[in-house]
């Protein structure tokens, strides 16, 4: 299997406010899986202390758009538990997917998104969880329906991305687990050009709509 990578692109104006993910270096080392990039990007966090959004996007600066939504659909499900989580991760999925669907070739994120921190340890935990999820799906992954990889409708899924990040950003426990997924088999698919992982997001995103559109209704009897 091998990885796609989305292009950055340097000499992005930068501000106190809005920041730009350090550029990557001109040559970037090959993996072969999806799980050994995870395994690489564990190395690189630092092991105690806190580690910010930030920091976390500038760990993944040198392997694009849809890694960046992998790494936080991942760890939305690693550690969901956590009050307020879906926020942390949501947010910045959000803010990616608009990003990409206005052609920007490198992530800009507000300082309130890049300062919020989470504990070392619980990301390292987070990360181990996601590593042995990927290595039990990836022999499944191979190219196949390649027509749903092609260049030209790429972008298109970050449109299904958006849907699936807000309805992730939205705090509710446990329900914001099915668009989390759907963000999850869409970058796996979009990664390993594997179309069949792809038609499997939608499909989990039409289910997530089709809970948030019931919970909506159920609380409209309450009222």
């Amino acid at each position: 299997m091998w990885i796609a990578r989305l292009p950055t692109c340097p000499n992005l104006p930068r501000s106190r406010v809005l920041k730009t993910v350090d550029e990557p270096p001109l040559e970037t080392p090959h993996y072969d899986t999806v799980s050994s990039l995870v395994r690489h990007l564990e190395r690189t966090l630092p092991p105690e202390g806190d580690v910010s959004i930030g920091q976390l996007l500038a760990a993944l600066g040198m392997y694009g758009f849809v890694f960046f939504l992998l790494i936080l659909a991942l760890l939305n499900v690693a550690i969901f538990m956590l009050p307020g989580l879906s926020i942390l991760f949501g947010v910045p999925m959000v803010i990616l997917a608009v990003q990409v669907l206005l052609g920007i070739r490198s992530p800009i994120f507000p300082a309130f998104v890049r300062d919020r921190a989470i504990r070392a340890q619980t990301l390292q935990r987070g990360l181990d969880w996601a590593i042995i999820a990927l290595e039990r799906i990836e022999p499944a992954v191979r190219p196949r329906l390649l027509f749903l990889t092609h260049p030209t409708i790429v972008r298109a899924h970050f449109l299904a991305a958006l849907l699936l990040a807000f309805m992730v950003a939205i705090p509710l426990p446990f329900v914001n687990l099915p668009p989390t997924f759907g963000v999850i088999l869409l970058a796996v698919g979009l990664m390993q050009r594997d179309g069949l992982f792809i038609l499997a997001a939608y499909a989990f995103a039409g289910w997530s709509l089709w809970l948030y559109e019931s919970l909506g209704r159920a609380a409209g009897g309450l009222w």
